[in-house]
């Protein structure tokens, strides 16, 4: 969804003008918009009709942007797979190992639009980055699973890139193994997780314990894993006899429980949001600030109501609900937020004469 800037009075909006023309220099080569443009890229085969990939790769793209595994059946998406070749931007031919392909690029502001009319949740937002570790146990004992090579950790690697999942895997140096053993993460102690993990930035911590045991019809693999978010961990369990439905059962189930948490449902009213952001020191900042602002999913409007120093007062009119925004905010790494609650131990940085009760507080670290 095209996002407006609007700015108050008459200074503001010779600002605007200027930081709409910087913004045009600047461009949006970032990794956001590489991501998006996968999130909304689909590669098809070219063994079929035109009618046929076209109507391929819009399935694909609206399975890796709904929460709903159902999504297809929808009366409404049926009705738009008819007219797929509407939601094609562009096209190219490409080779794969399975032969001639196309690479197909779908409208991402009409699959927007078509989400939002039917008030289905979409997640087309920043997806985080998940840091595994895992641990295997067989008759030699327990160790890491550090052989990128290894089937479990292949498997997972392509499923992850079907579903747009970015995962990060430790490197296992030094580093990590004086802070972390094995059975630390077999036994979950957390404490000491989570501080090996800092050092690699990740939104999320997952372990997980692979284990097999011989039955009467073969081998049988189990993984126990744990997600970790900001000290919430959630538990779950899996089992199957192939390593790669194992891997693929694992990803999928992982992409629910993120898509769960972090997919936006489109309101039918907007919502105004006041924010009081500190730490925009120079015009250089606003810009970075804008822009980051500007990518996050049910931002319609951003009106920048007043900048004094190193802080600046925004208001924002949101198409989705103010805690999935607030979700989305705290996958930004540049953003922290701040409250001038002494009960919470936490400080603001903004000076009191420009405190709002009514208005959510953030730091902006600029890069």
């Amino acid at each position: 969804m095209a996002m407006q800037f609007q700015a108050k009075r008459s200074g503001w909006r010779t600002m605007a003008l200027v930081f709409l023309l910087c913004l045009s220099g600047l461009g949006y080569g970032s990794a956001w918009a590489e991501q998006t443009n996968h999130l909304y890229s689909a590669d098809v085969s070219a063994e079929q009709s035109r009618q046929q990939w076209q109507r391929a790769a819009f399935e694909q793209v609206v399975r890796r942007v709904s929460v709903d595994p159902q999504v297809l059946s929808h009366p409404a998406i049926q009705q738009e797979r008819q007219r797929a070749n509407t939601y094609v931007k562009q096209f190219e031919a490409i080779r794969t190992e399975q032969g001639a392909g196309v690479r197909v690029l779908i409208d991402q502001q009409k699959i927007q639009q078509l989400f939002r009319e039917h008030q289905l949740p979409i997640w087309d937002s920043r997806r985080p980055q998940s840091l595994i570790w895992l641990v295997a146990q067989d008759s030699r004992g327990r160790q890491f699973v550090n052989q990128r090579q290894h089937e479990l950790i292949v498997a997972v690697q392509q499923q992850a890139t079907e579903r747009m999942l970015p995962l990060v895997w430790p490197l296992y140096d030094m580093e990590d193994l004086l802070s972390l053993n094995e059975t630390d993460v077999w036994a979950g102690f957390w404490q000491q997780i989570r501080s090996a993990s800092v050092r690699y930035q990740a939104d999320l911590i997952i372990t997980a314990q692979l284990s097999e045991q011989q039955g009467e019809s073969g081998v049988q693999y189990q993984l126990y894993w744990q997600l970790d978010q900001q000290g919430r961990v959630d538990r779950f369990e899996l089992q199957a006899t192939e390593l790669t439905d194992l891997a693929e059962q694992w990803v999928d189930d992982l992409a629910n429980q993120l898509a769960e948490r972090y997919a936006v449902r489109y309101t039918e009213q907007s919502e105004l949001l006041n924010l009081q952001v500190s730490g925009v020191a120079s015009w250089a900042d606003w810009v970075q600030l804008q822009r980051l602002m500007s990518r996050l999913p049910g931002v319609e409007r951003l009106d920048l109501q007043q900048w004094s120093g190193q802080w600046l007062q925004l208001e924002l009119q949101l198409a989705i609900a103010r805690p999935e925004f607030m979700a989305l905010l705290a996958l930004e790494p540049r953003l922290s937020l701040l409250t001038a609650s002494p009960a919470t131990g936490a400080m603001s940085l903004l000076p009191p004469a420009v405190q709002s009760s009514d208005a959510i507080q953030l730091r902006f670290e600029s890069p």
